[in-house]
């Protein structure tokens, strides 16, 4: 933790100049350190759910929280062993609606649940659809997203005021922007780029 506040790191693979899963070790060895989203797009199911394994054996030896990432993941959750699932809104929809079909994975049966906004509107939509925490991007300009216009600090201070879930700040977050997320309200950070490049 951060004071008092959870740190999440969520994955890039293809942002760690050398292994991996050594990245992880670092990343989960870290006190500020709390959860690590495994979020590995392009990767097979089969790729997924290996690579998950691996990632979360490390998190939990070192007693943080390992989630999944999206679609691919929805299908496995109960053989990942993952404390909790991050969604794109768009995908937290559909599963919702598809939660009593019998081929959908049961909501219930998934601990922690997270949807990625990027608006006040869409965080009410993820509270309406059952998210436990939603993240609010883009806080500032990130280079994962080129061109995305910043929401800025004053945008998360008045959507953390007004939530009844925990919002945790996403884009553009190094140590530098860590403070003024916190004192926006924010429940939480999310880092990648930062967490994925440190030695």
């Amino acid at each position: 933790m951060y004071r008092g506040r959870i740190i999440a790191c969520i994955t890039n693979r293809r942002l760690v100049k050398g292994d991996f899963l050594a990245q992880i070790e670092r990343v989960a060895a870290m006190e500020m350190a709390d959860w690590i989203i495994v979020r590995e797009k392009d990767l097979s199911v089969e790729e997924y759910r290996m690579l998950f394994a691996k990632v979360a054996r490390i998190v939990h030896k070192g007693g943080k929280k390992c989630l999944a990432h999206g679609r691919i993941a929805l299908g496995m959750m109960s053989e990942l062993g993952a404390d909790g699932i991050h969604l794109p809104l768009d995908v937290l929809r559909e599963w919702r609606a598809a939660s009593g079909r019998r081929s959908a994975p049961q909501a219930g049966a998934v601990q922690l649940v997270g949807a990625s906004a990027h608006s006040a509107a869409e965080i009410a939509e993820a509270v309406a659809l059952g998210a436990d925490y939603a993240t609010l991007s883009p806080i500032f300009v990130t280079a994962c997203k080129p061109g995305a216009v910043p929401l800025g600090i004053a945008a998360l201070a008045a959507v953390c005021k007004e939530s009844p879930i925990p919002i945790f700040a996403l884009g553009g977050i190094g140590m530098d922007k860590l403070d003024a997320c916190i004192e926006a309200g924010a429940a939480g950070c999310c880092m990648m780029s930062e967490l994925m490049r440190c030695m």
